[in-house]
């Protein structure tokens, strides 16, 4: 197919997704060389069909009629896709870890992945997406859930966990962990282990 076809094709294909959609530049090359699909989607930008968000990833926004404006995905959903992007394994980290188990209510402005992949930096709507390698055991072994509170853990540190800390990863953890929270972390550092102890026990109680 010449160009115009194969635009008409990547706008088609587009389209088919709800708004809101990530999609990858990635996910057209099957359709024609490398810089042809990126000509195409520099073009459908231009024409403000779709948006960048950031190098290889666009999307068509939602519209929000409350708030009468263009609303754009998430920082995890960015995240997650450019994991998918590159076949990485990623988990939550630091504050970010900290926010989702409970245990911070403040915003980053810098959210921290672990990954099974290389260190990579991106810029998101003013905020940073960081993946830092890994040990590819903290997150393949388990689900995500559980890795996440794994993280939350290591990011409190050893000294900094108390009663309160321990009731907030309980709630977690009876909400959205199914594994055996003992057994699952036998790998893990003794000190951690210690610390899912109490976290199993208290689980228990609930």
């Amino acid at each position: 197919m010449n160009k115009e076809q194969l635009s008409d094709k990547v706008w088609s294909l587009i389209k088919q997704q709800k708004n809101g959609t990530i999609f990858s530049i990635n996910e057209f090359y099957h359709l024609g060389n490398v810089n042809t699909i990126k000509s195409i989607l520099f073009r459908l930008e231009s024409d403000g069909k779709i948006t960048r968000l950031i190098d290889g990833l666009y999307t068509i926004p939602k519209f929000s009629e409350l708030l009468q404006e263009k609303s754009y995905p998430s920082v995890d959903q960015v995240a997650n896709k450019l994991a998918d992007k590159f076949s990485w394994t990623i988990c939550p980290s630091e504050n970010h870890a900290l926010n989702l188990v409970g245990l911070s209510t403040q915003v980053p402005n810098k959210y921290v992945f672990v990954s099974d992949g290389p260190y990579r930096t991106y810029e998101y709507r003013g905020r940073e997406i960081i993946f830092k390698h890994t040990s590819n055991r903290f997150i393949t072994e388990y689900s995500r859930n559980y890795s996440v509170m794994i993280q939350a853990i290591k990011a409190l540190g050893k000294d900094n966990i108390h009663e309160n800390e321990i009731k907030r990863m309980t709630t977690f953890a009876k909400q959205y962990i199914d594994e055996d929270i003992i057994d699952k972390g036998k790998k893990l550092p003794a000190w951690i282990q210690e610390v899912l102890k109490k976290i199993a026990k208290e689980v228990k109680v609930l």
